[in-house]
């Protein structure tokens, strides 16, 4: 009998385990299948239409900011459905109406906010994701992530709505399929995760929840979403548009007319398939609807980097994104679009070609180059890119690039590969390597150089480590981003994360860093040994304490580096945010006559003031001294100071002006536009802009003045409308 109750009980425990195992397989495995619904949906932050008491609903969001598989501390609900043409979201986000933090905004000036997003790997490859965000007020947010870096320049046609109710608020999202990119096959699956911010808590938070083990790559934890019954279309997008343009320039003692005349430009988009996609345009319009902030651009021994903004070459950038490189590397980009200045016309295809593995990116145009750089009277270079990645197993990828830049007898050619090795659910190993092919002239023999660079990484809840090693020689790239050439640097670091569970202290990230290079033309080496303590408080606050002891080479010298910075910012109030940071140490005079050591200081500060809901005003300001350490006297000292004012009318128009200040330059500029956006590519913007400098004619030559005159000023007017089948 006791042999039998033995038998039973095991029988029983290894049934339960059974079970237990099944339903585990089962969670993880779980799709999600959104309701098909044949009856359009209004976007209006209300959700009174009977599909959202119908369809699929998921809640149990986790937070991974500042720690993982935490409650946020108020619920989130979110509904999904689709139709033949579009895919449908709704969240609803519990808190207390009073402290919700949103404004209506600019798109994309909502990084600060209270939101919701949704992150779309469209191909379900874990390589690329799309990423709609929207605050309470219903003001977008859009961007692409792929190997490793997010770019929200990107500008996508869809739909939001949002509302703040008596226990939080409700957002709505329309996404057509026409503006993603996606394998429409019968059966369409992507990955998702849906996610949340609160911005008081410095909290953000995810569904399904991520892996601490994994650390905050999206990629890999996307949970797989179904759609059927998706329509086959052929996108067709046809943009037309006019600018208008009247500039004057201060010239000879008086103010002349430059530029004054009206353009045509026309734009197509051609889905080939729904993955591949052709772009091109004639006498495209490329100016800055919003010019580049002011740099300090004294005393740099780089050119200073600006990311591109111009809609054309936003279509499938992210596929441009290369192994090892970026903002601390001698490659920062391999193709850098802001290289072709005022392109004649330009042709692109982006997609998915020969499978769902393959991916493409290619750029043909010619740009009209600066009088000084006309040789024979040719006066367009030709450029070319090519880009192709091949994904395997997770976010593994091997790709390949070809760019080219041919003017007259000159050229820059580039050819190379690089490739991302996941090795553990919380490691990956990059590597690169590039070849550069360059003439300057029919006359000259061809130069070749190379670039090569591998790193090692791991990113977990409790630590992040890594290693790198690159070797630069002459390299040369026109058409990408390209610092200090002719070295070998070898990196190492280390940041263990420190949790508490205090209101006020979230979280310290200490940061150690160990650097050598070896500088070949004067066979000397250097050093730089980093330490930085991040603070992640409430608030959205962060406070940042670093020392530097480093020393740098320049022109086969040694000079002293060391220095101390530190920052805080902080989301004092929904309405109130803040940055302000300083640093003090030796700086180098980069001169290619006369170099010297120096030592100085650098600050700046940010006020951001949300008046009203409608009303923002930004207010910057930034300042830099240097200082001989010879004789302590000083070689420099100039700040400059910002500010950009919106009224918000509202989701579709607003009222900019910004006004800027350089001490050095002795310059004001002001800039006022006018703008309406219905979506992105139907648009009408209407702009002033003058720029004043301490000068004065005299003597048939400008000299230093004591007054501010205008030394140019210009109207642009333009318009354009984006035709969509």
């Amino acid at each position: 009998m006791r042999n039998n109750i033995i038998h039973l009980g095991t029988r029983i425990f290894i049934l339960l385990f059974a079970l237990i195992l099944v339903a585990k397989l089962a969670l993880a495995q779980e799709v999600l299948k959104p309701l098909k619904t044949n009856f359009p949906i209004v976007i209006d932050g209300v959700l009174d239409e009977e599909v959202w008491q119908n369809t699929p609903m998921i809640t149990g969001f986790k937070t991974f900011k500042p720690d993982y598989e935490m409650d946020m501390g108020f619920r989130t609900k979110v509904y999904m459905a689709n139709d033949e043409d579009n895919i449908y979201f709704a969240f609803i986000a519990h808190d207390d109406p009073n402290k919700i933090k949103t404004s209506v905004a600019a798109r994309d000036k909502i990084r600060d906010d209270d939101w919701v997003v949704v992150y779309l790997d469209t191909f379900n490859d874990q390589q690329t994701l799309y990423s709609f965000y929207v605050n309470p007020s219903g003001i977008q947010m859009d961007g692409k992530l792929a190997a490793g870096r997010d770019d929200f320049g990107i500008d996508m046609v869809w739909y939001s709505a949002g509302k703040i109710t008596d226990e939080g608020y409700v957002v709505e999202i329309k996404i057509p399929f026409k503006s993603i990119r996606y394998r429409n096959d019968d059966l369409v699956v992507m990955g998702i995760i849906y996610g949340r911010k609160i911005s008081r808590f410095s909290v953000e938070g995810t569904y399904p929840p991520l892996d601490p083990a994994q650390g905050s790559n999206l990629l890999t934890q996307m949970q797989q979403i179904q759609y059927r019954g998706v329509n086959k279309f052929t996108l067709l997008e046809i943009l037309p548009g006019v600018t208008y343009t009247n500039r004057a320039i201060h010239q000879e003692g008086e103010l002349k007319t430059d530029i004054n005349k009206a353009e045509v430009s026309l734009t197509a988009k051609y889905g080939i398939t729904s993955d591949l996609v052709l772009d091109a345009t004639i006498n495209p319009d490329f100016s800055q609807v919003e010019s580049d902030a002011g740099q300090i651009d004294i005393n740099q021994r780089f050119a200073i980097f600006f990311p591109e903004k111009r809609p054309f070459f936003l279509e499938g950038n992210e596929t441009f994104n290369f192994a090892e490189t970026g903002r601390r590397d001698a490659v920062r980009s391999i193709v850098n679009t802001r290289t072709i200045v005022s392109p004649l016309t330009a042709v692109k295809l982006t997609g998915k070609f020969g499978g769902p593995r393959n991916t493409i990116a290619s750029i043909y145009a010619l740009d009209e180059v600066p009088p000084d750089e006309v040789v024979n009277g040719v006066k367009n270079a030709k450029i070319g890119v090519f880009r192709y990645k091949r994904s395997f197993k997770d976010d593994s990828y091997l790709g390949a690039v070809y760019t080219s830049r041919k003017l007259n007898g000159r050229f820059n050619r580039v050819a190379g590969i690089d490739g991302q090795i996941r090795l553990s659910k919380s490691s990956t190993l990059e590597a690169h390597y590039l070849r550069s092919y360059d003439r300057d002239s029919a006359e000259m023999d061809v130069t070749k150089d190379y670039s090569a660079k591998f790193g090692y990484s791991r990113r977990t809840r409790k630590m992040t480590y890594g290693a790198s090693f690159a070797d630069i020689s002459d390299f040369k790239s026109d058409v990408g981003f390209v610092t200090r050439t002719e070295t070998q640097r070898a990196n190492i670091f280390v940041s263990p994360k420190i949790y508490f569970e205090k209101k006020l202290l979230k979280r310290i990230d200490p940061i150690l860093s160990a650097t050598y290079l070896y500088d070949k033309p004067s066979a000397l080496y250097e050093y730089s040994y980093w330490v930085n303590m991040r603070f992640i408080l409430i608030r959205n606050s962060n406070l940042s304490l670093s020392y530097n002891a480093k020393n740098e080479i320049f022109l086969d010298q040694k000079y002293n580096r060391n220095n101390f910075r530190s920052s805080f910012s902080s989301q004092i109030t929904k309405r109130i945010f803040f940055n302000i940071s300083y640093g003090q140490g030796n700086k180098i005079f980069y001169s290619s006559d006369d170099p010297y050591q120096g030592y100085g200081s650098d600050a700046s500060a940010s006020l951001n003031l949300q008046v009203s809901d409608n009303f923002n005003s930004e207010w910057r300001y930034k300042y830099s001294d240097f200082f001989r350490t010879s004789t302590d006297e000083k070689s420099y000292d100039f700040s400059i100071i910002r500010s950009k004012n919106t009224y918000q009318v509202n989701k579709y128009m607003f009222f900019r002006l910004i006004v800027e200040y350089n001490s050095f330059k002795e310059e004001l500029s002001s800039d006022f536009l006018a703008s309406f956006t219905y979506i992105p590519g139907t648009v009408v913007h209407m702009g002033f802009g003058s720029l004043h400098k301490n000068t004065m004619w005299e003597n048939l030559e400008y000299v230093p003045g004591e007054n501010l005159i205008q030394i140019q000023k210009g109207f642009f007017f333009k318009a354009s409308y984006l035709f969509r089948k």
